[in-house]
């Protein structure tokens, strides 16, 4: 499972969203992260379903901001122990880590920078 969050136009309805990027038409962008970050999202204040959702792009810059100031305040190997995703024998799974989580939140806040009038919609 992921979260699927959409930065998009709102004048674009939702059934056109999956429909990729076009260069010359900009209707929005998908950002795709695994489940597996879920607690290091909350403990952040920046889940896709619950903290980002309904938002606009300059809202969700201005809190993907906050949260990544306090995420590069902590030691990195830190909040891979902690947050980096393991199965039931306490192995770590080759699927989602807080490095990647990090990457992710720096595109999203990125591209909601540019484009600080589009809605923000987790679908998962």
């Amino acid at each position: 499972m992921s979260y699927d969050l959409y930065v998009v136009r709102r004048d674009i309805p939702e059934n056109f969203w999956d429909y990729g990027y076009d260069p010359d038409y900009d209707y929005g962008c998908y950002f795709n992260y695994t489940y597996n970050l879920g607690p290091f999202f909350a403990a952040y204040h920046v889940r896709p379903s619950t903290d980002l959702d309904g938002k606009t792009g300059r809202e969700c810059a201005e809190i993907i901001g906050h949260a990544l100031m306090r995420i590069y305040l902590q030691p990195l190997h830190e909040l891979r122990s902690e947050y980096n995703p393991r199965d039931e024998n306490g192995e770590l799974v080759d699927w989602g880590s807080v490095d990647g989580a990090i990457k992710w939140l720096e595109r999203v806040q990125d591209y909601c920078r540019e484009h600080p009038d589009y809605v923000v919609r987790e679908r998962s």
